[in-house]
């Protein structure tokens, strides 16, 4: 196995420990923050179609994000998993949509209503760790790089200060994201 493989590893499993030791007071309010912050960025405020995620255990929990896009008038997307092709397609989230546990115990739609990359303004992105160039590093199966692989919107990553590492292996596959919000800051990359 490679050096890389087992520093990616080493990086999952040390967050992960991280992740399971968060106090869940701690999470509500840091996971506020930064739908505080995303709120009032430019690049969410003109977006008209955000493409959000259903967090799982130790993730920036969202939910309040799409209420208020809700309020805003901005349609959502959420990822689902296409078992035939094991790939992440985008599909479209109301108040209506009912939802079941589906892949790696994510919620998604049961009957999802599909809908183009091409069409969403801005992607919000989880991920296990990030560095300050964007990079990201996710859980291993290489989905969200191949479901921004041609996406031509924003992409924003959200995360706690401690996935924010000094850098993060990287493939050639792998997508950077154009800005990472933490619950302290705001991290615009250059691409």
């Amino acid at each position: 196995m490679s050096k890389e493989i087992t520093s990616k590893q080493q990086i999952r499993r040390e967050i992960e420990t991280q992740r399971k030791a968060l106090d869940a007071q701690w999470l509500e309010t840091a996971s506020a923050r930064v739908v505080e912050t995303l709120l009032s960025m430019d690049v969410f405020q003109s977006a008209e179609t955000v493409a959000l995620y259903m967090a799982i255990a130790g993730e920036v929990n969202l939910d309040s994000l799409f209420q208020k896009c809700r309020e805003l008038g901005k349609r959502t997307c959420i990822p689902v998993f296409n078992t035939k092709e094991k790939l992440y397609e985008m599909a479209e989230i109301t108040l209506e949509t009912e939802c079941f546990t589906g892949h790696y115990g994510i919620r998604e739609p049961l009957s999802p209503a599909l809908f183009p990359m091409g069409n969403i303004d801005l992607v919000v992105v989880p991920g296990v760790a990030f560095d300050r160039k964007g990079n990201r590093l996710g859980r291993g199966g290489g989905y969200y790089d191949r479901l921004l692989e041609g996406f031509s919107g924003a992409s924003s990553a959200v995360a706690f200060d401690f996935q924010v590492l000094p850098a993060i292996p990287l493939e050639q596959h792998d997508k950077p994201v154009d800005v990472l919000v933490t619950e302290t800051e705001i991290m615009s990359v250059l691409q």
